[in-house]
């Protein structure tokens, strides 16, 4: 092979993402770090022709839809801004953007309403109303395909040539040729028929696929998802692994999570699952400037857990640590523990809990979807930051509390000590006794504490992006080279 190759990004997943949340998540974070260096990147390599970034046709013959990284920076500059302008919409397209938010929130409330039934009853609601939607979903895409055809038809009365069964739309650039790399970087399980999409774009185009995995939870730990999620991943997992020439994974964790899953199902990879170097925080480090923002608690009085509000998060644990420590030490001399996220799902009895007790008597706090100048501040007034998840694919919080130059205390499950290394402290999170050792010991040896962030101040040195890019392309090239699947 000696022509040039193009890598054609799916980033639809992104859109869909943004079309019901108003901040990016860790994914989405992930992604446009990746996609914000990864041309200059490729510049250096041979081989790379272009790299376009591709959504789902919005027509049933149109496979691929092109898009800018103008477009894609746009949409997230928006996005990570405070406060959000909507922009100007017809009163028509407003309508219909109102009619699909109603028509989303209908959906979530009944899936909620099945997932509060006992399990015997929910389960196979929740199988029927999936299928159903993914049925719908289907149908939908069949009706614009024929309604599109038919219109063709009729401004057309003399025969004409048939288009062909898949095409790109937006930009007159050439269609994908066999070899060229389909990257998958993001959350593609959103997309209910991804794999039979990821089929058929191989047969049409003889493009060679490469996945990015973050985590198997939805798969391997249910109990923490939504019963819908559950379903939906686990068929995005059972037909889009074996279709991959290349498996990328966020940690060596979520590597072996993988081929373990594969084994268990009985899944053909066609290879080894790769590791890749992640990037460490988003962005440069924040800097708190100015004056300190009405409402944070004062500098050095608190410890920071920065994580959506979830089952797998444990923020129980967190919760039964600070109730056990104002039982055990004068109050004084127990800081103040802040949630900074947004309250997820699963945690109706934490709540319960926090509210019961008032919070601790106002020893713990929550600030909800604090801004990227909160967080600036939250980072540089903490003691230290907590993080006692119970399963995660990389660790991105251990990471950015090290970015902002801040020691964690952090869980010793799955991936987290690969994410926070020697810098970081550890617990089991499963033992009570053991987390609550380790944190009342940090608290309490403040000249150890000094010493520690110090250390993590002079000493921890990020991985950037571009490691994490090159990585990529890398895989991409060996994937482009193989003669495996197409």
């Amino acid at each position: 092979m000696n022509k040039d190759y193009v890598i054609w990004i799916d980033v639809e997943d992104i859109f869909q993402y943004f079309e019901n949340n108003a901040r990016p998540s860790g994914i989405q974070r992930v992604v446009f770090e990746i996609l914000h260096v990864i041309r200059q990147q490729a510049a250096q390599k041979p081989g790379i022709g272009r790299i376009v970034l591709t959504r789902r046709g919005k027509e049933e013959a149109c496979l691929l839809s092109s898009v800018t990284f103008e477009e894609l920076e746009a949409l997230f500059s928006v996005r990570s801004e405070e406060k959000i302008t909507p922009p100007r919409t017809t009163v028509a397209k407003k309508t219909r953007q109102n009619a699909r938010s109603l028509m989303r929130s209908f959906r979530h409330t009944v899936i909620r309403r099945l997932e509060s039934l006992p399990p015997e009853l929910a389960r196979p609601l929740l199988n029927i109303a999936v299928n159903q939607l993914r049925a719908l979903q289907l149908l939908k895409r069949y009706a614009r395909s024929k309604l599109h055809r038919q219109a063709s038809t009729a401004v057309q009365p003399a025969p004409v040539a048939q288009p062909s069964p898949a095409y790109v739309a937006a930009h007159p650039e050439a269609s994908p040729s066999p070899g060229d790399i389909f990257l998958i970087l993001g959350a593609a399980w959103s997309e209910p028929d991804f794999g039979e999409r990821l089929a058929r774009l191989r047969k049409a185009f003889g493009v060679k696929p490469v996945l990015l995995v973050y985590d198997l939870i939805p798969a391997v730990r249910p109990e923490w998802c939504a019963l819908s999620l559950i379903c939906d991943f686990r068929h995005w997992l059972d037909t889009t692994l074996p279709q991959c020439g290349r498996l990328l994974a966020i940690s060596h964790s979520t590597a072996s999570s993988v081929e373990e899953y594969a084994r268990k199902q009985r899944l053909t990879l066609q290879g080894p699952v790769q590791t890749i170097p992640i990037g460490s925080g988003f962005g440069p480090p924040r800097h708190a400037e100015g004056e300190r923002p009405l409402g944070l608690p004062a500098k050095d009085s608190y410890v920071l857990f920065v994580s959506t509000l979830e089952a797998r998060k444990n923020h129980l644990l967190a919760f039964r640590i600070w109730r056990r420590m104002v039982i055990d030490l004068p109050r004084d001399q127990v800081p103040t523990l802040v949630f900074a996220g947004r309250v997820g799902w699963l945690v109706s009895d934490l709540m319960q809990q926090l509210e019961n007790t008032e919070w601790l008597r106002g020893k713990i706090r929550l600030l909800r979807d604090p801004s990227d100048d909160e967080l600036a501040h939250l980072y540089d007034g903490c003691m230290f930051t907590l993080f006692p998840s119970l399963y995660e694919g990389w660790g991105l919080p251990v990471t950015e509390s090290l970015v902002n130059g801040r020691p964690c205390v952090a869980s010793n499950s799955t991936s987290i000590p690969e994410a926070g290394g020697p810098l970081t402290r550890y617990f089991d999170p499963e033992d009570f006794d053991d987390a609550y050792r380790v944190v009342r010991g940090t608290i309490e040896d403040r000249a150890g504490l000094k010493a520690w962030q110090e250390q993590v101040r002079t000493q921890f040195k990020p991985v950037p992006w571009e490691d994490s890019a090159d990585a990529v392309l890398d895989a991409c090239h060996a994937a482009y080279q193989s003669g495996g699947l197409s």
